[in-house]
């Protein structure tokens, strides 16, 4: 069966989520300590002979609160991140709880899946979330995130006045995303303990896996983000996990801002002590107020790997690095403990030693500032043999048509240099990716994306008129050979590129025969120049 490769914009461009009506019930009206309580169903979906019947629950201690929490998480979740809805209470918020499991509460209260849509249905069996054929419109977390964004719609109805910020734990982090991303009702997002595992694929047919990443995913989301973010995870020896979090927060545009909290957990699990943490960025933020920037930087001088940590306007009390050697895959690596040197200029630095045969050395830093909070960098690594920082590569997405190229990180690195390379808007507002130096990212699963294309298509932004360069890695013979296209593009304009397979050649002027075995595409010239919509057509 093919698979439709939709964008995130074309799954979401059709869906308006105040159209229909949300046909409320309420269940049951309480007020205890001066806090009102009021639970409902609503009809979060109804299409086709379909339906879901969802169930939310919403506190509020005042009147019109300015400020509404959405909650989005199955009932075994609900205690556990409860504990901190008080403070937010206490603090003016309206908090509603959004089931999406269909499995019932101790008072048989839950989202009602119709048998259609038992797919997505926790009570039905556990759904296969990294569904997404025949097309993303398919996969449990679009419905998950349509419940959610309803539930939006019945926020609005209740407190039409409040700023609402989306929250989601473990597997409805995904959904949070989705939601923050696609609807601009939202005001900030808080993704807690995200379950950010690569979707399964064979090399038989990764279709499916490519649908999944494209579309619905974390990483596809977060560059359509354009509300604050708060990232918290946890994990084990500060393990793989860590790495994955910081692929996604790559992908937020130039000027949003984030927050990262890495903790370390013997169960990789968050505690209490970081839902208070959670809560007060959630009122800050909220508020519109800002939180620092951990920059972490990078220096090999004479053999000795030197990290730097700042945090400009921020007093820091201390830093600790983590660092691991990136010869073996994230799960298997081993994780250094460094605690970072204060220095006279108020940074604090910490050196890797590494030796000759040495290649990546991959680090983030955790740094506390006055008040006793703890926040994380970004993650980085250096190319110890060639002195380079970096950063994990940049998605890149198709925005407007079916199919698209991005970068994957699983089986290679391939990196874009510190600093030089982000997502940012062009002089026209439309995003593209820009920087300075060259972006090498590979293909993510070549076999059955490309084989019936009949030419590269991409958009390139240029503020002078001139050319542009897109060199094609491919392996033949056993060995690595790279093709080169040079274009022509307009200055001040979108131009759209159509590259036929014999426009690449060597050095030689030996045109390239076909695609079969390409796995990286690297773009030299990136001064002033924004690239988008990467299309095998």
């Amino acid at each position: 069966m093919a698979i439709k490769f939709l964008t995130p914009v074309q799954l979401w461009q059709d869906y308006d989520p105040a159209d229909a009506p949300l046909d409320i019930s309420i269940e049951y009206t309480d007020e205890k300590d001066g806090v009102a309580v009021k639970g409902m169903y609503f009809t979060a979906f109804a299409e086709e002979g379909e339906s879901v019947r969802a169930f939310a629950e919403v506190k509020t201690s005042v009147a019109s609160p300015k400020r509404a929490i959405l909650y989005v998480m199955n009932s075994a979740c609900q205690a556990a991140f409860a504990e901190g809805f008080d403070e937010l209470l206490a603090k003016g918020f309206a908090v509603m709880t959004i089931d999406v499991s269909g499995v019932p509460d101790k008072d048989g209260r839950c989202a009602k899946y119709s048998d259609g849509l038992s797919y997505a249905s926790f009570a039905a069996g556990t759904p296969d979330r990294f569904l997404a054929s025949p097309s993303a419109k398919k996969s449990p977390v679009f419905l998950w995130a349509k419940i959610a964004r309803r539930a939006v719609s019945l926020l609005e109805y209740f407190y039409p006045k409040a700023k609402i910020a989306v929250v989601g734990a473990e597997f409805a982090a995904d959904v949070a995303w989705q939601v923050a991303a696609t609807d601009s009702r939202i005001a900030g997002l808080v993704a807690l303990l995200g379950d950010y595992s690569d979707p399964p694929s064979t090399e038989e047919d990764s279709s499916n896996a490519d649908s999944y990443m494209m579309t619905i995913s974390a990483k596809s989301a977060a560059r359509l983000l354009k509300c604050p973010c708060l990232i918290a995870t946890a994990a084990n020896a500060h393990g793989g996990d860590v790495e994955k979090v910081n692929e996604i927060a790559c992908q937020l545009r130039e000027g949003v801002p984030y927050t990262l909290v890495v903790t370390p957990r013997l169960n990789a699990q968050i505690g209490a002590a970081d839902l208070a943490f959670t809560y007060k960025w959630l009122e800050r933020t909220m508020k519109g107020d800002s939180f620092p920037e951990i920059k972490l930087s990078s220096d090999l001088q004479d053999g000795v790997l030197t990290f730097t940590v700042s945090c400009e306007g921020q007093k820091t009390q201390n830093a600790t690095l983590y660092y691991t050697y990136n010869d073996e895959l994230p799960v298997c690596r081993h994780w250094h403990e460094l605690v970072m040197k204060k220095q006279e200029d108020g940074t604090f630095t910490a050196d890797a030693p590494v030796w000759v045969g040495d290649h990546e050395v991959y680090a983030y830093a955790v740094a506390t500032i006055s008040g006793g909070l703890s926040y994380a960098s970004k993650g980085l690594g250096t190319l110890v043999t060639s002195d380079k920082p970096y950063l994990i590569s940049q998605f890149l997405l198709d925005t407007e048509s079916d199919h698209g190229f991005y970068s994957d990180n699983s089986k290679q690195t391939y990196l874009s240099f510190k600093d030089d390379f982000k997502v940012a808007d062009a002089p026209d507002g439309v995003p593209g990716f820009c920087g300075k130096g060259v972006l090498r990212t590979n293909i993510l699963s070549e076999q059955g994306r490309y084989e019936p294309a009949t030419s590269l298509h991409l958009s390139a932004y240029s503020k002078t008129e001139g050319e542009i360069r897109v060199v094609l890695l491919k392996e033949e013979e056993g060995k690595v050979v790279e093709y080169m296209a040079t274009c022509f593009v307009e200055a001040g304009e979108w131009t759209r590129l159509s590259l036929e397979v014999d426009d690449f050649k060597t050095k030689d002027l030996i045109p390239m025969k076909d695609w079969e075995g390409l796995y990286s595409i690297l773009l030299p010239d990136t001064d002033d120049k924004y690239y988008n919509n990467f299309l095998w057509m």
